[in-house]
């Protein structure tokens, strides 16, 4: 498969990545380019180890990281892009879709950035135990860890912003 055919397997979820963790969606824009252009230079060091998605998001990661090192993560905000869901036929079920999903970022973006990272690789972006570990270069203990802390830290940020089993719409 070619660096081309990956760019349009993986730019989606690539940049949807990046902007949780950025918060701004042209610096994602930004970010996901330079992490394809990554791609298209090292795309002869893939050497099948893993995945080549677990691949793509393992440069997608060191990318936001070297950009996190040069930038201070806290001067940038959540840029929300809601969107509405057709399957919501009343506009005050829609109206607390909207509300519930703005929580669940602001939630998410409370916790220590290390724990939102395994969150989004593991229960957003889909990766396995295995893959967020090669990603993150850590051990699979760490991350099976991680990810209980994180969802409890997570579980305490949307209840303080006022998330309840009854309040909430599941999909």
């Amino acid at each position: 498969m070619s660096a081309e055919q990956w760019f349009k397997d993986y730019v989606e979820s690539v940049y949807s990545y990046i902007l949780l963790l950025v918060k701004d969606s042209h610096i994602a824009e930004d970010l996901t380019q330079d992490t394809f252009l990554k791609v298209v230079e090292k795309s002869h060091q893939f050497k099948g180890d893993s995945s080549v998605k677990t691949w793509i998001f393992k440069i997608a990661y060191t990318t936001t990281m070297s950009y996190f090192r040069k930038k201070n993560p806290f001067t940038y905000y959540l840029n929300m892009n809601v969107h509405l869901r057709s399957s919501y036929q009343s506009s005050e079920e829609i109206a607390l879709l909207n509300a519930q999903e703005k929580q669940f970022y602001e939630a998410l973006h409370r916790l220590k950035y290390s724990q939102k990272q395994v969150i989004i690789l593991r229960h957003i972006q889909g990766f396995s135990t295995k893959e967020t570990a090669s990603i993150l270069e850590c051990s699979e203990g760490k991350v099976k860890m991680s990810l209980a802390r994180s969802l409890a830290a997570f579980k305490k940020e949307l209840v303080k912003g006022g998330v309840t089993d009854e309040t909430v719409i599941r999909q």
